[in-house]
């Protein structure tokens, strides 16, 4: 049994591709693609776009997601609902399910469009704004910082949760003569949740790496952008604590 989604904005570029199944896919994306683990392919030209292609393989059929949303589909469904809450995200383009007759799942598949000349925020930080020793690198920042607080305030608002919200998931472009740009990526875990702990964690995962690379005056400046108080400062330092006690 299988399962092939295609967002209609792509469905006229998919079909000049004639790849009608699954198993076609993986073998077109990924020729000899191993069986047990995740591989993500680097950008490639297909069709004139630049695309990231994601496979999940199993040895075996996968009890795990019985009845369940793969990671992949999961990760489709939340790049939609980025979308609808106004989070620039990468356009998701196509997700595939391959299950037994058992509805085990055995492969799951999506397929994202690039984000053009992107860089990783740690990669960003490291090149444009390393520290606070110029003007110039105190307004990047501190524009960082703003921008990552509103989204996170605009998902957590909108009931959602990534649930993997470290840095290497956010990405930022800078197009000549413009602020730079924030967007997200990478959520096969995330959901709509109003649970505080589950808001906790974007928070916490965030100032883990915060915590090596700001300065406290640019964390308590995220914080205050977010909407938060020292209560929540509290409670942020306390799940770190919890959750990564030796990091």
């Amino acid at each position: 049994m299988e399962s092939l989604l295609i967002d209609p904005r792509a469905h006229d570029w998919w079909r000049a591709l004639r790849l009608d199944s699954c198993a076609d896919v993986v073998r077109f994306f990924l020729p000899g693609a191993p069986s047990t683990k995740t591989v993500v392919v680097t950008p490639r030209t297909v069709g004139g776009r630049e695309v990231f292609f994601k496979v999940y393989q199993y040895a075996g059929p996968s009890w795990r997601f019985w009845l369940r949303r793969s990671k992949a589909r999961c990760e489709y469904d939340n790049y939609a609902a980025f979308e609808n809450i106004g989070i620039p995200t990468a356009r998701h383009l196509v997700c595939g399910e391959e299950r037994d007759v058992l509805g085990r799942l055995c492969r799951a598949f999506i397929l994202t469009e690039a984000i053009p000349r992107a860089w990783t925020l740690p990669q960003f930080v490291e090149e444009h704004c390393p520290d606070r020793a110029t003007a110039k690198h105190r307004q990047l920042r501190d524009d960082l910082c703003r921008q990552m607080a509103t989204l996170v305030r605009r998902i957590h608002d909108a009931g959602f949760s990534h649930h993997d919200l470290v840095w290497r998931n956010i990405l930022v472009t800078w197009p000549p003569h413009e602020q730079p740009k924030i967007w997200w990526i990478d959520c096969p875990r995330g959901g709509f949740s109003r649970q505080h702990r589950r808001q906790l964690k974007d928070l916490a995962s965030l100032d883990k790496m915060a915590s090596m690379h700001c300065t406290p005056g640019e964390r308590v400046l995220f914080l205050r952008s977010y909407g938060g108080d020292k209560q929540l400062a509290k409670e942020v330092l306390a799940y770190r604590e919890r959750r990564w006690p030796n990091e």
